[in-house]
This record gives C-alpha cells, sequence and structure tokens, in this order.
C-alpha cells in the first residue's frame, strides 16, 4: 500500500514538473511581451529599471535580509498567507500614493524615482515569494518550480498595473501578446521533441 502511494506522489510530482515546462514557457513569453511594451514606453529609462531589479539582490547580498521586515509588512496588510504571497502590498501602496497625492495635493513627482520604487518592491516581494515557497526535497523543488512560475506571472501583470500610473502600459497588449507567444512557443517544442 505504501509503495503504491510512493509512486503516486512521484507520478503527480512528474505532472507537476510537465505542467511547469509549460507555465515557462508562457512566463518567458509574457516576460518578453512586457519588456518589449515598457522600453517602448516615452520617458521610461531602461537603466534605471535594470538598477531597481538589481538593487534589492545587493541589498540582501551586501546589507541586510529583507524578508523579516518584509513579511512583517505583508502580514500587516494580509492576515492570510496566500494573499500576502500573491499581492504585493507595497507595489499596492505605492502605486495608490503614486496616483491619488500628485492629484491631491498638486506636486508632480519623478518618474525615475516612480519606477526605481516600483521595480525595487517588485524583487524584493519576488525574493521574499522565492524564499517563503521553497522546500529541500525533490518533490517540494519541483512544488516550488511550479508554484513560483504561477506567481511570477501573476506578479508581472500586477508590476504592469502599478506601470500603468505613469507610462501608459498596454496590460491586455503585454497579456495577449505573451500568452499568444507562449502557446506558440510550446508548439515548436512539441514539434522539436516529437519529430
Amino acid at each position: 500500500m505504501e509503495e503504491r502511494n510512493f509512486s503516486n506522489n512521484y507520478i503527480f510530482t512528474l505532472v507537476k514538473f510537465l505542467l511547469f515546462l509549460i507555465l515557462l514557457c508562457f512566463a518567458v513569453e509574457l516576460t518578453r511581451s512586457f519588456y518589449a511594451d515598457v522600453q517602448s514606453k516615452d520617458g521610461f529609462k531602461i537603466n534605471v529599471f535594470y538598477l531597481s531589479i538589481l538593487a534589492p539582490f545587493l541589498f540582501y547580498t551586501f546589507c541586510s535580509d529583507l524578508n523579516q521586515f518584509y513579511g512583517k509588512v505583508q502580514r500587516f496588510f494580509f492576515r492570510s498567507s496566500f494573499f500576502s504571497m500573491l499581492v504585493p502590498s507595497l507595489l499596492v501602496f505605492f502605486s495608490v500614493c503614486f496616483f491619488v497625492l500628485p492629484k491631491v495635493f498638486h506636486f508632480s513627482y519623478s518618474k525615475d524615482i516612480f519606477l526605481f520604487i516600483g521595480g525595487f518592491t517588485f524583487m524584493s516581494h519576488l525574493i521574499f515569494v522565492a524564499r517563503e515557497i521553497k522546500g529541500s526535497t525533490f518533490t517540494t523543488f519541483i512544488n516550488y518550480l511550479f508554484f513560483f512560475s504561477i506567481l511570477y506571472m501573476m506578479h508581472i501583470v500586477l508590476f504592469s498595473l502599478y506601470l500603468e500610473v505613469d507610462f501608459n502600459v498596454h496590460l491586455g497588449k503585454i497579456i495577449f501578446s505573451g500568452m499568444q507567444n507562449g502557446a506558440r512557443l510550446i508548439q515548436q517544442l512539441f514539434v522539436q521533441v516529437f519529430r
């Protein structure tokens, strides 16, 4: 009985791994579509974007581990661990601030600061999620890959919504193009594998 349960667990893990590979195709193409769209926006400085993505890794590596602090912030906004993984609360908070405060108090802000804060928060949240869901066995590693790919795609959509505040990012175009190209990539891979 236990041997059968053991083999079912590995079959389920194999299915999750195959689903991860499919999701990876969509994640890659969604990222490409996002990057192509934001790169074409007027006033979008790609160097600031790269710095905002790289800065959390450098901060985590050389200065301090933000995971405990970020976890407390997430638990302050969301009591559920599911929502704390799903929604980057600081990104939502900053997007509301950048959208509402300039209209209420009639002031302007730097697009570079807006982009840097958003990118830094986006990457900090992805690091937080990656550390929270990682596992130590083969099965938990496959679960990690599967769930992180889903969460990554959802966070790309949320980050696009954040950038919509200042850069007029076309979210529908990003999603449609990413999913269409992802399906095309999966089709090309299947043709190559089963030739």
